[in-house]
C-alpha cells in the first residue's frame, strides 16, 4: 500500500500540479527542486482560485516579478488560517488537493507570528 492510501503525507508525488500551475503563472525559470517553494501558491489557488487568478493579474499588471508575486501568496493563506481558528493544518487536511503536502514552514510561521499578535 502507497503513502497516499495510508492518508501519509506524499509531497513528491504530486509536485507536477504545483510545478504547472508555477509554470503557467509565469515562473517559468524554476525547476522542481525550487517547487517545494511555491506550495503555497498553488494551496491559495486551490482554496481560492479567484482571489489567487486576481493577485496574479495585480502582480502581471504591475510589472513585478514572480519572487514578489509568490511572497504575495502567503498573506491571503493567513486570512484564511484566521478565519478558520488558525487551523492551516487542518485546511490543508481538509482539502483534496492538499491534504497530501506539508504545510510550508514559512506559512506556518507567519501564521503563528499573526496568531501572537492578537492575542499576546
Amino acid at each position: 500500500k502507497g503513502a497516499k492510501e495510508k492518508g501519509e503525507k506524499c509531497p513528491t508525488k504530486v509536485t507536477n500540479q504545483v510545478f504547472r500551475h508555477a509554470k503557467h503563472n509565469g515562473a517559468v525559470y524554476i525547476n522542481k527542486p525550487k517547487m517545494r517553494h511555491y506550495v503555497h501558491c498553488y494551496a491559495l489557488h486551490c482554496l481560492d482560485s479567484e482571489q489567487s487568478n486576481h493577485l496574479r493579474r495585480l502582480y502581471r499588471e504591475r510589472g513585478e516579478n514572480v519572487g514578489a508575486w509568490r511572497q504575495a501568496c502567503y498573506y491571503p493563506l493567513v486570512a484564511i488560517a484566521r478565519e478558520n481558528n488558525w487551523d492551516i493544518e487542518g485546511i490543508f487536511n481538509r482539502n483534496e488537493k492538499l491534504k497530501i503536502w506539508y504545510v510550508p514552514t514559512k506559512l506556518r510561521q507567519l501564521c503563528h507570528m499573526e496568531r501572537s499578535k492578537e492575542c499576546p
